[in-house]
């Protein structure tokens, strides 16, 4: 969505059809007769896992309590091997994750894959689903009624649970397994690098009054918006405007059509304006009411400015095509500016192409009309939850060693094995840090940190100081930035609806930024999308934070 700030957003929505009905088959085998009770007060009973953190390597530049992520500038040499053994005990485990990789090679033709099998103790058979295609592929594995050990689909987002799904509590309590029993309380603390994982992520996984997932959690500072600062020193322009009109002259100064190079795509202006303006991070709470960031004064304001910015040619020209390759307009220089997920940052200097000379940074936004910086959006504490197929008690326990052998912690050989392989195979440590070979780049991509993973932190291989700015940069606007009030809350209609809302939506906006519908016409828009369900979101919502 793009008037939203957090691309993985996308993802859930994604899996609903167009029309916003569940995707075929995606209903099989639940029953209604009984729906669960998916109430707020049945979940604000569950007892979240008692947060253990574990003491592993000491920060280069430490967090905080805040959300601000330990940062590290070289991976502790040697590591600390925290296991003895595989966590598995022989036979098969199934998983269905998803990348925004190319497909890596099978087992057969994958030393890693056949190395992580030999740490886990069990022949991991994973389903590896791009994202793209992730709607046709669950449907199919749903409607086939043959779930994986571990269902990591892109619907188990945190704003998109359910998508595709019709019910998703209803779902979860016919075909997944309750975890309460084995994560509730001091019960995590039997898998120490589990009971590391922050409270916080733990919330977006309960449901029917019960612990239903595995998290993968994330930091809080989000999406920024990366700026090429090779590129604009190269320029001559000013780095940080101090309110919108110098963003705008920013934008025109870094522009030049004939040289293929424009400020940023028409949606990477929308959300990076809103923020300028104060539009809220999704939703905004007033004495309990709720209003929707589409609603809002701050939100037609950016609306119309960006549109006007597109109008003079700031904008990619191909902003709007599906999957736009933007990543890699960006490292080529196509556009200056792009909104990305912290996590993208090691990304970025691992692919680049402008060699020694590439360097980045976070543009913060400035107040609309000046006088200091503007909130950003927090990000959702987790990327996304992992499910469990029902079993018995004994599988359910096999299956959560090997998860928490998987959320080992930065630090440790695990975490150096899981992330990039075999030493002098799939990496080579250089300066402290493991450069991947080309068998690393295309093998390693296997989709297991979906399943689960460690709490996060800031750490760019072989760049020292591209570390040190993207901690600066989570350092400073982390104290200001402004939370999702509906996050850990459920709406049935908006697990069911939301693809069909965004539309309703993002088409309006796309028609107002292309120049084909006047400004003025917004009001319909918003009524569309209340009679279509945004209204019954809003209720939903409201009931639960009352």
């Amino acid at each position: 969505m793009t008037y939203t700030f957090d691309r993985r957003r996308l993802l859930g929505a994604a899996l609903l059809t167009a029309g916003g009905a569940a995707a075929p088959g995606l209903l099989a085998g639940c029953s209604s007769d009984t729906p669960p009770a998916n109430t707020a007060a049945k979940n604000s009973e569950v007892k979240l896992p008692a947060y253990t953190p574990f003491a592993g390597a000491q920060a280069d530049l430490p967090g905080n309590a805040d959300g601000l992520l330990d940062a590290y500038t070289k991976y502790p040499d040697p590591p600390a091997k925290l296991t003895s053994g595989p966590p598995g005990k022989g036979g098969t485990v199934s998983a269905f994750v998803l990348t925004g990789s190319p497909i890596p090679p099978g087992v057969d033709a994958n030393a890693y894959w056949q190395e992580l099998n030999k740490r886990l103790g069990v022949d991991l058979k994973l389903t590896i689903t791009p994202s793209g295609d992730m709607a046709t592929k669950f449907a199919a594995l749903v409607a086939g009624d043959d779930l994986p050990d571990f269902i990591v689909p892109a619907l188990f987002t945190p704003t998109g649970l359910g998508a595709g799904i019709g019910n998703l509590p209803q779902w979860l309590s016919a075909k997944c397994q309750d975890l309460t029993e084995f994560l509730s309380g001091d019960a995590i603390k039997e898998w120490p690098f589990l009971a590391n994982i922050p409270s916080a992520a733990w919330k977006t996984c309960v449901y029917n009054g019960g612990i239903y997932g595995l998290p993968v959690p994330r930091g809080v500072g989000g999406t920024l918006l990366f700026r090429r600062d090779d590129l604009v020193a190269q320029l001559g322009v000013q780095p940080d405007p101090t309110s919108f009109a110098e963003f705008r002259q920013f934008c025109a100064s870094v522009t030049d059509p004939k040289k293929s190079r424009w400020a940023a795509t028409s949606g990477g202006l929308m959300s990076f304006v809103q923020q300028m303006a104060g539009a809220p991070n999704k939703w905004r709470v007033d004495g309990g009411k709720l209003t929707f960031v589409a609603e809002t004064d701050e939100f037609r304001k950016a609306l119309s400015d960006v549109a006007a910015m597109v109008k003079d040619g700031l904008a990619h020209p191909d902003s709007n095509i599906a999957n736009a390759p933007v990543k890699k307009w960006f490292n080529a220089g196509n556009i200056v500016l792009n909104p990305d997920r912290y996590t993208a940052w090691p990304q970025y200097y691992a692919d680049n192409i402008a060699g020694a000379t590439f360097k980045i940074s976070g543009m913060r936004p400035p107040k609309y009309d000046g006088g200091g910086f503007a909130g950003t959006w927090q990000a959702d504490p987790t990327n996304n939850f992992t499910a469990l197929k029902k079993a018995d008690k004994g599988r359910i326990r096999d299956l959560l060693a090997i998860a928490n052998w998987m959320a080992a912690p930065f630090g440790s050989e695990e975490w150096l094995f899981r992330r990039f392989g075999v030493a002098g195979t799939h990496y080579n440590m250089v300066d402290g840090s493991p450069v991947q070979t080309q068998a690393g780049i295309t093998q390693t991509v296997l989709g297991i940190r979906y399943i689960v993973d460690a709490p996060d932190v800031i750490f760019v291989p072989g760049n020292a100081g591209a570390t040190k700015t993207s901690y600066e940069y989570q350092k400073s606007i982390i104290p200001t930035s402004v939370k999702d009030p509906t996050v850990g809350l459920f709406s049935d209609t908006w697990s069911r609806k939301r693809a069909a809302l965004d539309t309703i939506v993002n088409t309006a906006q796309g028609d107002v930024l292309a120049g084909r519908t006047p400004i003025s016409a917004w009001d319909q828009t918003i009524a569309q999308w209340k009679s279509a369900g945004g209204d019954q979101v809003r209720a939903e919502f409201e009931k639960q934070l009352s």
